[in-house]
């Protein structure tokens, strides 16, 4: 797995699905899990993997995604808190941490315009974020997907922040 290549981990929800007797998904979706437990967890090696068609499993993945049984995280691994020693964090740190999409924008604009933005500020780079935008189905899912792209330009060109912004700002004002 490359350096900041995304992937999907199973959430405890998702532990208890292939753990129950009787199951609340449909096999699409079970089976989606099944190879995530397995370790096949980046997206094009699922879609590889699976005897299901690509459509299929992209509407798995964000069904999985919306509900819960999975999350995408970072080949870096988890964030670590920073030392105490750290100096205090600046405006433009700040009104970073802060981005947050409202609850009744329209989720296929948000779609569109993240991962817009995923290409345009990474180039071919910014597309592993992009699939992981497009998996998104409602505001929750997309507010951890902006997350993980807020932090990918935090750490690798904090001068693109206000692009950032701006992305924010306009999908905030559209209405679902």
């Amino acid at each position: 797995m490359k350096a900041g290549e995304k992937f999907f981990l199973l959430t405890p929800k998702g532990t208890e699905e292939l753990r129950s007797q009787t199951p609340k998904l449909d096999v699409i979706a079970r089976g989606i899990l099944s190879l995530i437990e397995q370790g096949t967890t980046v997206a094009e090696s699922i879609l590889q993997r699976s005897k299901f068609t690509r459509d299929e499993v992209i509407e798995g993945l964000r069904v999985l995604l919306s509900n819960g049984f999975i999350s995408t995280s970072t080949s870096e691994g988890t964030v670590q808190a920073p030392p105490v020693s750290t100096p205090a964090v600046s405006v433009a740190d700040s009104v970073s941490e802060r981005l947050r999409l409202k609850p009744g924008i329209s989720p296929s604009q948000a779609r569109f315009v993240l991962s817009n933005f995923c290409l345009d500020q990474f180039g071919t780079n910014g597309q592993d974020l992009a699939d992981v935008v497009g998996f998104c189905t409602d505001v929750a899912s997309l507010q951890l997907a902006l997350d993980n792209i807020r932090t990918e330009v935090k750490k690798l060109f904090p001068e693109r922040r206000a692009a950032l912004v701006a992305c924010v700002r306009e999908i905030n004002e559209t209405d679902f």
